[in-house]
C-alpha cells in the first residue's frame, strides 16, 4: 500500500530521511483511485529488478502482501480478469443473500467440492474466485496447483517474531502512528474518495478509523488504539501462517526478544548468505 500517494502514516511509509539513506522503489507511484494488483506489481517489480541488476546491484524485497511476494518469487501464473464481469459480480454480492448465492454457485460449478476457508471469510477472494471460474471454468487454486519453485537469484528469509513480541510491537506502532496524525490522514483521504477506490481502500486501519469517527464510538483514543491493534494483530497472524506455508525453502528466523533485534536479524541473514 506504500505504492499510493497519501497513504503515508497508516502504511508506515519510509521517512524522507530513510528514503535518502538507501534507494527505494515502488513508493508513491500511484494515486489512490488507481487499481493495483499482483500482476501490475510483478510487471513493475521486474522492470526495476532488471535495472538494478544491470547496474551490478542487489535488491531486497521486504514486507507487503504474501501473495504479491509469491507471485514475483515463484513466477505466479497471472489469472484472467474482466472488469465488466468483476463489476457484475460485485453488484451481486451487494444484494441481500448475494454472498450465499455466489458461494453456492461456485461450489456447484466445482462439482460440490469443498471451498478453501479464505473464500468463505474474504469477500474479495470470493469475488475473484467467481470471476476466474466464469472466465476459464477452473478455480484459482486449481490453476495454481503444484509445488512452486522460486526463481533463480532469490533467497528467502521469513522473520517470525514470538506472539508476545508481535503483539507488543504492533501496539507500539499503532500508538506511534496515531500520535503522528493517522486519524487526520484517514479523514482527509476519505474526502478524496478512499473508500470508493478499487484497491487503496483495502489499506489496513483506514476504514476502521473512518467508521470509528463517524459513529462517535465510546472510549476515545484508547478504544481506537485497541481496535487498530487487534485488527492488525489478526492480519499479522494470517501473514505469518502464509509465509510459513506458501514459501517452501525459505529460511525462518525466529525472534524472541526486541533487544538488538535489527542487528541480530542482519547478522543471521549475513551468516546464511556466506554459508551458501
Amino acid at each position: 500500500m506504500q505504492v499510493y500517494k497519501g497513504l503515508d502514516i497508516g502504511t508506515a511509509k519510509p521517512s524522507a530521511r530513510e528514503l535518502g539513506l538507501l534507494r527505494h522503489h515502488l513508493i508513491d507511484e500511484l494515486e489512490i483511485e488507481q487499481r493495483y494488483d499482483a500482476n501490475r506489481f510483478c510487471l513493475l517489480a521486474k522492470e526495476r529488478l532488471e535495472a538494478i541488476y544491470a547496474r551490478g546491484k542487489a535488491a531486497v524485497l521486504v514486507g507487503g502482501s504474501g501473495l504479491y511476494a509469491k507471485a514475483l518469487v515463484y513466477g505466479y501464473n497471472m489469472l484472467p480478469a474482466d472488469k465488466k464481469l468483476a463489476a457484475a459480480l460485485q453488484a451481486q454480492l451487494q444484494q441481500p443473500g448475494g454472498r450465499e448465492r455466489l458461494l453456492s454457485s461456485l461450489q456447484e460449478g466445482l462439482g460440490g467440492a469443498q471451498l478453501p476457508a479464505e473464500i468463505y471469510n474474504n469477500p474479495r477472494r470470493l469475488l475473484r474466485a467467481c470471476e476466474v471460474f466464469e472466465l476459464c471454468g477452473q478455480a484459482p487454486w486449481e490453476l495454481q496447483a503444484g509445488a512452486p519453485q522460486p526463481g533463480p537469484g532469490f533467497r528467502q528469509f521469513c522473520i517470525l517474531p514470538s506472539s508476545s513480541l508481535l503483539k507488543q510491537r504492533i501496539r507500539q506502532r499503532c500508538a506511534a502512528m496515531l500520535a503522528a496524525g493517522w486519524v487526520r490522514e484517514a479523514l482527509q483521504l476519505e474526502k478524496q474518495g478512499l473508500l470508493q477506490s478499487p484497491t487503496a481502500r483495502q489499506a489496513l486501519g483506514y476504514r476502521d478509523i473512518i467508521e470509528f469517527q463517524r459513529q462517535g464510538a465510546p472510549g476515545g483514543d484508547l478504544a481506537l488504539l485497541d481496535l487498530l491493534s487487534q485488527r492488525t494483530l489478526r492480519y499479522a497472524r494470517r501473514q505469518l501462517t502464509w509465509f510459513k506455508r506458501q514459501h517452501p525453502g525459505a529460511q525462518s528466523i525466529v525472534v524472541e526478544s526486541e533487544e538488538n533485534m535489527p542487528d541480530w536479524i542482519c547478522a543471521e541473514i549475513k551468516l546464511a548468505l556466506e554459508a551458501r
